[in-house]
């Protein structure tokens, strides 16, 4: 949490300075910075508007690699408020871009996040061949935090078509990935998803030398967003993990975490979610 305030002091103070040299491009990488953190904080729509800001100013620069850049941040935004609708096109057009003005590695990084948005849609087998596309482009020169997340994703893909051996497999390599970048919110995603196999294998499973049960890894996914202050994903474990308790038959200790899920969500203004909450059970 404290990382995130001081990114946050540290945006504003770059925004007023560079809006008083009317610096454009550093004014548009300032507003990506305090869109950024406004992200991994929780504040969706404040998000958004930093970096609906930001594109207006590259536009005018015409750079096109950072167009294409804000407009995955903008699909970032919709899809962590959990409207996949709005993200699928806002990445499409990111990887359009990127492919147009040879961006590899922007090409990766909106290919992934476009998995992602697909997952959220339900179109698992689409997003699965997204994201193994996207790990067999990446090859082995990509830094472990970004392939922790696709791994993630490929995973929670995986779990929705019940292939469980690949999912498990993928939820791992996440973790290891995300502890390798020493990457929290990574390893806290990373920790709920092995959640979400080990509740649908309905047995613990085992992680390095250990073994732990689906409570375990909710538990422990929980922990990271709390500290680091992530509030929207740590509704997104408690959901899992209230759905989880629900469905092995307790149900006052499920009903508690999945209402504290929905309270989070409702504080934040993710309407979306909370709409799913309240016609799922």
């Amino acid at each position: 949490m404290g990382n995130a305030e001081a990114a946050l002091t540290l945006g504003q103070q770059a925004l007023i300075l560079s809006t008083k040299l009317d610096a454009r491009r550093e004014m548009a990488d300032s507003l990506n910075l305090l869109g950024g953190v406004h992200n991994v904080l929780g504040r969706y729509n404040d998000a958004a508007n930093y970096n609906m800001r930001a594109v207006t100013l590259y536009r005018e620069l015409g750079d096109r690699e950072r167009i294409a850049a804000m407009l995955n941040n903008l699909g970032e935004h919709a899809r962590l408020r959990g409207d996949y609708q709005a993200a699928a096109p806002l990445y499409l057009e990111s990887l359009k871009i990127a492919r147009e003005t040879g961006n590899r590695d922007g090409e990766l990084v909106f290919l992934s996040n476009l998995g992602g948005a697909r997952i959220g849609l339900g179109e698992f087998c689409t997003a699965e061949d997204d994201l193994r596309q996207t790990i067999f482009l990446a090859g082995t020169g990509v830094q472990a935090g970004f392939l922790s997340e696709t791994y993630r994703f490929l995973a929670e893909a995986c779990l929705g078509q019940e292939k469980m051996t690949e999912a498990l497999a993928a939820a791992r390599q996440a973790l290891a990935l995300g502890q390798k970048a020493e990457a929290q919110d990574l390893i806290g995603g990373a920790w709920r998803t092995l959640g979400m196999a080990a509740a649908q294998l309905a047995q613990p499973i085992a992680i390095g030398d250990e073994t732990y049960n689906a409570t375990d890894c909710f538990a422990e996914s929980l922990r990271i967003f709390t500290e680091m202050g992530a509030q929207g994903e740590q509704a997104r474990t408690l959901r899992e993990w209230g759905g989880y308790e629900i469905e092995k038959g307790d149900s006052e200790r499920g009903t508690a975490l999945w209402q504290k899920a929905r309270e989070i969500f409702d504080r934040l203004g993710m309407e979306l979610e909370v709409h799913r909450m309240d016609t799922a059970l």
